[in-house]
């Protein structure tokens, strides 16, 4: 599937043609560079489909050593290719924070120079991207605003409103109004006070009680999930899982779709079975 979202994607990229959303579309008119979506409705989305896919190969790939594995790497490039006309950088993000948690599962110690490598890798992705090289040339004051697309300011004045609200929250599902009160906006749901970051999102709805329950629900399982070593199918599978939700968990640091993501819960979920699964085979044996 996510090949043939990704090659869906190449081609608007050549063509120039959009679908769905209109305000991509008035998006890519004005922007210095042009971002496609495929068959979903948001590029970061798109992004992040991509990003559960190239990781599940990728632990094919360093985990099997045959004809599949193969297959899997050229699929890694090819969906790659896809991603980067998302032009979604917390997909990026995420799938590098996922694939530093992969070099550590397979190389340990040695994992550290590749964490130089990507750190490397990051810097100059960052650099190169359009709107973070706009802001160091141009010195804008609102930089670090600029360069995240104002998310910046949503999270700084988000965690203003969970620090006015610490132990109830202001409510569940009230964050655009309360967002608003905060800076002065007007209209009942100003967009601009729509929220783009989860944990701090559930700070300020339902207060720390709130964030320390996420906190575990994405500790509790990632833990479940990497359990054990990628040795047999099982576990290989239960990497995955694990892989994927810490991949979204990091994606919704700057897009706040974790709870509406229906890939979250399932792979919550197929970490559970597989966590029962691990146990069944250790009776067995």
């Amino acid at each position: 599937m996510a090949a043939v979202f990704a090659a869906i994607g190449v081609y608007q990229y050549t063509t120039r043609d959009v679908f769905w959303n209109p305000k991509v579309i008035i998006g890519n008119a004005y922007a210095p560079f042009f971002r496609v979506n495929s068959v979903f409705y948001d590029p970061s989305v798109y992004g992040r489909f991509l990003v559960i896919a190239i990781l599940t190969c990728l632990v094919v790939v360093l985990t099997l050593r045959d004809r599949v594995a193969w297959t899997a790497a050229a699929a890694v490039a090819a969906i790659w290719f896809g991603l980067l006309f998302s032009f979604s950088q917390s997909s990026f993000l995420s799938l590098i924070a996922a694939v530093l948690v992969i070099a550590w599962i397979a190389w340990r110690r040695r994992a550290i120079f590749a964490v130089g490598v990507v750190a490397v890798v990051l810097v100059s992705v960052g650099v190169a991207a359009p709107r973070v090289r706009s802001t160091i040339v141009r010195h804008t004051h609102s930089g670090l605003n600029h360069a995240t697309s104002g998310r910046a300011k949503l999270v700084i004045n988000g965690a203003k409103v969970a620090a006015h609200h610490p132990l109830l929250g202001a409510g569940i599902g009230s964050f655009k109004r309360a967002y608003a009160d905060q800076v002065g906006l007007k209209g009942r749901e100003p967009k601009s006070a729509a929220s783009h970051d989860t944990p701090v999102t559930v700070a300020a709805e339902t207060g720390l009680p709130g964030l320390a329950l996420f906190v575990w629900l994405v500790a509790a399982g990632l833990a479940v999930a990497f359990a054990g070593l990628p040795r047999t199918f099982t576990t290989r599978a239960s990497v995955v899982f694990g892989l994927g939700i810490a991949a979204i968990a990091v994606h919704s640091l700057f897009y706040n779709a974790f709870f509406e993501d229906p890939m979250a819960w399932g792979l919550l979920a197929l970490a559970a079975l597989a966590a029962r699964a691990r146990l069944q085979e250790g009776d067995d044996a």
